[in-house]
């Protein structure tokens, strides 16, 4: 019977896992098909033609605060890790859900991130291992305000963000909920040459809500600029565009340093497979941070296939 305490208590830490992953897919089902999504009569009705000002379809499926539906498949694929060694890989599900508030509110939507990874850990004593991580979510209260040109808006909005301990092995999660606050700003500039810049940052800190200490076992920033140039034209085709690293910076306050800092490139394009408009990217970053601790990667490689589901 000494065996069956543990028992008891590894069975609710499963239940418990299993309810939160059926939660989150509960939501981003509701998300999908109940919610009406920001379509451009809304955007009108507050103030703006969502195909001026918001941009075109490029500029929305680049832009982290766009009003956009979404379907994100993504995967990184690690060379090395410090400490450690051999490959190691995340591939992520990543749904985009806008949906509209009231006509009569400042902010004109919402925008909800939710990100599902399944982890391959590096080799660390002869051990690889693979599961699901912990899920984050974030959302974004957006406002949105054109500028005086025709393609130039500015959008800023605070950020709520959660991270559920969805792991399903040690190795690929926190194990613990974490929870807090982000600020986003963004800003979309016409060129003379006909090509458009978006420009901006968004950022957000995470503690864990679960330590049985008053000093946390989380606490960390996240952050990631965002460079995008989107151009009128090239390779005589429209939607081609290239940005830095849409992946985040992260600074660990607990061992006072950063964890990852993604300085490189990815060129991308935004054409439709028959009558279904996509968005794929590829590229690689360096990471500039040079962590003591854990296995933080120094080379990434990532593919990005994203289906788009625009209002109209």
């Amino acid at each position: 019977m000494s065996g069956y305490p543990a028992y008891r208590s590894a069975q609710k830490v499963l239940r418990f896992r299993l309810n939160a992953l059926m939660m989150v897919w509960l939501i981003c089902g509701m998300l999908f098909f109940s919610i009406p999504p920001v379509t451009a009569n809304a955007q009108e009705a507050k103030g703006g033609d969502a195909k001026n000002d918001s941009g075109d379809l490029t500029t929305k499926a680049t832009n982290p605060l766009g009003a956009l539906i979404q379907l994100q498949l993504q995967n990184l694929y690690f060379p090395d890790s410090n400490n450690s060694s051999g490959y190691a890989n995340t591939a992520y599900i990543q749904p985009v859900v806008p949906f509209e508030l009231s006509a009569d509110s400042y902010f004109q939507g919402i925008v909800t991130r939710t990100t599902i990874p399944i982890v391959t850990t590096p080799e660390v004593n002869d051990n690889r291992v693979t599961g699901m991580g912990d899920i984050t979510s974030i959302a974004l209260l957006a406002h949105t305000s054109p500028g005086s040109q025709k393609g130039e808006f500015f959008t800023w909005a605070p950020i709520a963000a959660v991270v559920l301990p969805t792991a399903s092995k040690d190795e690929t999660g926190a194990d613990v909920w974490q929870i807090g606050p982000g600020l986003a700003g963004l800003t979309n500039q016409p060129l003379s040459n006909g090509d458009n810049v978006l420009l901006g940052a968004f950022g957000y800190h995470l503690w864990d809500v679960e330590g049985e200490d008053e000093d946390p076992d989380v606490s960390k920033t996240f952050a990631q600029p965002v460079i995008v140039y989107k151009f009128k034209s090239l390779f005589d085709q429209k939607g081609w565009y290239i940005r830095n690293p849409d992946d985040l910076w992260s600074y660990d306050w607990k061992e006072d340093e950063w964890d990852q800092i993604a300085v490189g490139a990815y060129l991308g394009k935004v054409f439709p497979i028959g009558k279904q408009p996509v968005n794929v990217f590829a590229g690689g970053w360096y990471n500039a941070a040079d962590p003591d601790q854990g296995t933080a990667p120094k080379y990434t490689f990532k593919l990005s296939f994203s289906l788009l589901f625009p209002a109209n």
